[in-house]
């Protein structure tokens, strides 16, 4: 936030300390969304940070602030943030009246060291744990903390998410179509959603209110700070708020959340109903955000931080957009340590009591044998690359293997950890730099061009399609079975 536009300037903001709190430093302006903020160096230690409250601020609110503080650090744990200072007569909170003859509240805060997340290149996954375990450890210290104004109405609440919809019209076309598949998304969820576990939380673990060790290698997540979102709702939407903005900026953004949630989990664990709502809540955050910086294009033109995270916000909401929300589930449930699919175990149970035959599958062959083929990166048959890049040759050397074995279908690779993924269908950009896949994720069967392919069990075709790149699997046919 700009500083002039509340009123007030370093000068004053120096004077304010020595007046109110008896502390001689420089001051020097930060950013904020509801408060004018001020560093304070000193002399001799860290520093303070001084925050002006705006003309008439809710006192209750700030005085809520004031006590989440000081039940952290009451709480004796190992959990870092900012320690609120009593002023020079021993009041929790101090007033001035301004130029304007406006009253504004004052606090003074100590100063965290380390870095802004923001500042933090490159943001690795070990740095990205250390945040939701930081996050974690924070939640579990709030266990408890109940304040009136933790229930008011705040719009970056995702479970108020649904506002959004009355402004759909600030965007394009395209942009609607996302926000509100996202918002249907979302309120189709809303019986279960509401019953989720709820307390106290940060509700704002932003690339600006992280403090980063100011390590070079293998920096750690030290402190959240800025606790003026902090309200009374569902758990999970403080973990999907830290995936949203540390996922900002990355290639694969599901990947990239994985390490959050797990050292999210580590700290506080959180329950397989809740991941069921994590997809939809990291989306409604970011479509408050992108409609709070819509918003403010109009209200709050002057105020930059207000879009700071528009343009990012933009890029991840479609990136996740395009990730499968079932597969997303899978993914979180696997990061904290539950089976990927909750129901492996009944299909398991049931797969075992079913037996097929090959010959069911090709009916038209008349064969049941198998004679396995290694293609892994350990096969002696597959050769060097330049072997099978020569698709003549490798297909000369699977006729001949099938002559020797007339009786069998030539078949394998489940699995199977293979070097034959050389083209760039396979490639992609990670991360952590260029990624290629190696696992092979079906099974082989060698036959004759024409070959029938009968439907073990009844379902419906839900991909047929011809995939033409180069080494990929040329006609392509997906059916669902329930």
């Amino acid at each position: 936030m700009n500083y002039i536009s509340l009123g007030i300037s370093p000068e004053q903001a120096e004077k304010i300390a020595r007046e109110h709190f008896d502390v001689k430093g420089r001051a020097t302006p930060l950013p904020g969304y509801v408060d004018c903020n001020f560093r304070l160096e000193v002399d001799a230690g860290e520093g303070y940070i001084l925050k002006v409250s705006r003309p008439d601020e809710n006192e209750d609110y700030v005085h809520f602030q004031q006590e989440l503080l000081r039940h952290i650090a009451q709480k004796e744990t190992d959990t870092i943030a900012p320690k609120a200072l009593n002023d020079a007569k021993g009041n929790p909170l101090t007033s001035f009246t301004d130029k304007d003859g406006r009253r504004r509240m004052v606090r003074l805060l100590t100063w965290v060291p380390g870095r802004l997340w923001s500042h933090v290149i490159p943001q690795l996954g070990a740095l990205r744990f250390s945040l939701g375990e930081k996050c974690g450890r924070l939640t579990r210290t709030l266990q408890g903390f109940d304040h009136p104004q933790a229930y008011r109405e705040l719009e970056w609440d995702i479970a108020r998410s649904l506002w959004t919809r009355d402004h759909l019209d600030l965007f394009d076309q395209k942009e609607r179509q996302i926000l509100r598949d996202f918002q249907d998304r979302f309120a189709r969820g809303r019986v279960e959603y509401g019953v989720l576990r709820k307390a106290v939380v940060h509700n704002d673990a932003n690339d600006n209110n992280l403090i980063v060790s100011e390590e070079p290698v293998h920096p750690t997540v030290k402190a959240v700070i800025d606790f003026g979102d902090a309200i009374h709702t569902q758990i999970i939407n403080d973990l999907a708020i830290a995936c949203a903005y540390a996922i900002m900026g990355q290639n694969d953004p599901l990947d990239a959340a994985l390490p959050v949630i797990r050292g999210y989990h580590s700290a506080f664990p959180l329950e397989e109903r809740e991941l069921e709502h994590l997809y939809a809540a990291i989306a409604m955050r970011l479509v408050v955000s992108v409609t709070k910086s819509a918003l403010s294009k109009y209200e709050e033109p002057d105020n930059s931080y207000l879009r700071i995270s528009e343009r990012p916000a933009w890029e991840l909401l479609q990136k996740w957009y395009t990730i499968n929300a079932d597969f997303a589930l899978y993914s979180f449930r696997q990061a904290c340590g539950f089976e990927a699919h909750p129901r492996r175990a009944a299909f398991e149970k049931w797969a075992g009591n079913k037996a097929f035959r090959i010959s069911e599958l090709f009916p038209t062959i008349g064969k049941d044998g198998i004679h396995p083929l290694d293609l892994s990166v350990a096969s002696r048959w597959l050769g060097m690359q330049t072997d099978f890049d020569d698709l003549d040759l490798f297909q000369f050397k699977i006729d001949r293997l099938q002559q020797q074995h007339p009786r069998k279908i030539i078949a394998g690779g489940y699995l199977e950890s293979r070097t034959v993924y050389t083209t760039s269908e396979y490639g992609r950009i990670g991360n952590s730099g260029p990624e290629k896949r190696t696992l092979h994720l079906g099974t082989d069967f060698w036959l004759p061009a024409g070959t029938a392919v009968h439907a073990l069990f009844d379902g419906e075709v839900v991909t047929s399609v011809n995939d033409t790149g180069d080494k990929e699997y040329g006609g392509l046919i997906i059916l669902k079975h329930t």
